[in-house]
């Protein structure tokens, strides 16, 4: 009776499939951007505390372990997005008081448009959904954004408009309705023209003409 042969044969190595996703190699801070992409995409379409770390990782093509490393946590990773976007949609170019004031105000808005329809996903994200108000690191972030942008009109229109509470506060209401249009516009509700046509004619009449005649307020906001 033969005895069974125990030689081992050598198995081949199995090639991957043509259709199998290749990860590429990428350099720290070129990985940490393409997560953070990632991450942009799916923060526009969902409150970012409806994302999970294992979504990010899957739509960046990389471990869920590596987005931790990259940023921690979901909220870290929000944070980031955020932070980087207030610096993209801040660096808008603002035509001051040397530009006739009608050309100033198309000019700067549309500028700022320019700036949002590039960076859609990013102001999605950070002004599309509704904050969490008890996360005061998330609330401090979108009221600085939102200052800032008080802060610029203030700057442009220096020569119609003084920088005083009743000012800040019209801006302030303002600056929530051009939240609200915008984003109707980003998803597709209105078109471009119909926002710019709305925010430029209203914008227009509010620094002209609302704003110099509004009562004076103190402190707390009480008209005096």
């Amino acid at each position: 009776m033969e005895r069974a042969s125990t030689t081992l044969r050598p198995v081949p190595a199995q090639r991957p499939r043509p259709d199998a996703p290749r990860r590429r190699r990428l350099a720290p801070d070129d990985r940490r951007q393409e997560i953070l992409e990632a991450a942009r995409r799916l923060f526009a379409q969902r409150p970012y505390r409806t994302v999970t770390t294992a979504e990010i990782a899957d739509a960046a093509g990389v471990a869920r372990s590596l987005v931790h490393h990259y940023f921690g946590g979901i909220r870290d990773v929000f944070l980031a997005v955020a932070a980087d976007g207030a610096a993209a949609l801040s660096a808008a170019r603002t035509a001051g008081a040397e530009v006739p004031f009608e050309e100033r105000t198309a000019r700067n808005l549309a500028a700022s448009l320019d700036v949002i329809a590039d960076n859609r996903e990013t102001w999605l994200a950070i002004a599309g959904h509704a904050p969490d108000p008890t996360d005061t690191d998330i609330h401090a972030l979108l009221l600085a954004s939102k200052e800032h942008a008080v802060q610029r009109t203030l700057q442009a229109n220096a020569d119609l408009l003084r920088d005083t509470p009743q000012a800040r506060f019209a801006l302030r209401c303002f600056n929530e309705f051009t939240i609200e249009a915008t984003r109707l516009w980003l998803l597709g509700e209105r078109s471009r023209e119909e926002v710019e046509a709305l925010l430029l004619s209203t914008g227009r009449r509010l620094i002209r003409d609302v704003i110099p005649s509004l009562p004076a307020l103190g402190d707390a906001g009480v008209e005096r």
